[in-house]
């Protein structure tokens, strides 16, 4: 038998959004890259801008790796229904960078 496949994805976030909270709440958009240095280039570009505003107070920033559930008809349907927190599999840090006050 045949198993659906899982699929490894990269986001970005502040690292006082992480937790299992951050997946599901429906409110806040995630973006979601399949390419790990595509989010890293994304997320550095914005650690650019953030560490530039006058009197800053952001936490790190956190690069993830994600993998999803199996990706089977009924992980669609929980997608479309309950949101992106219904396919994570699971998720880890796989960096972290400090920005900086000025």
């Amino acid at each position: 038998m045949e198993t659906a496949p899982t699929l490894i994805l990269y986001a970005y976030t502040g690292k006082w959004d992480l937790g299992d909270d951050r997946w599901a709440d429906r409110t806040v958009p995630d973006f979601f890259y399949e390419d790990k240095e595509a989010a890293r280039r994304d997320m550095l570009g914005l650690h650019a801008k953030l560490e530039a505003e006058p009197d800053n107070d952001y936490p790190p920033l956190c690069l993830e790796r994600i993998e999803t559930v199996p990706m089977t008809r009924s992980a669609i349907m929980a997608l479309l229904n309950e949101g992106v927190g219904a396919i994570i599999g699971s998720y880890r840090i796989i960096e972290e960078i400090e920005v900086k006050r000025r």
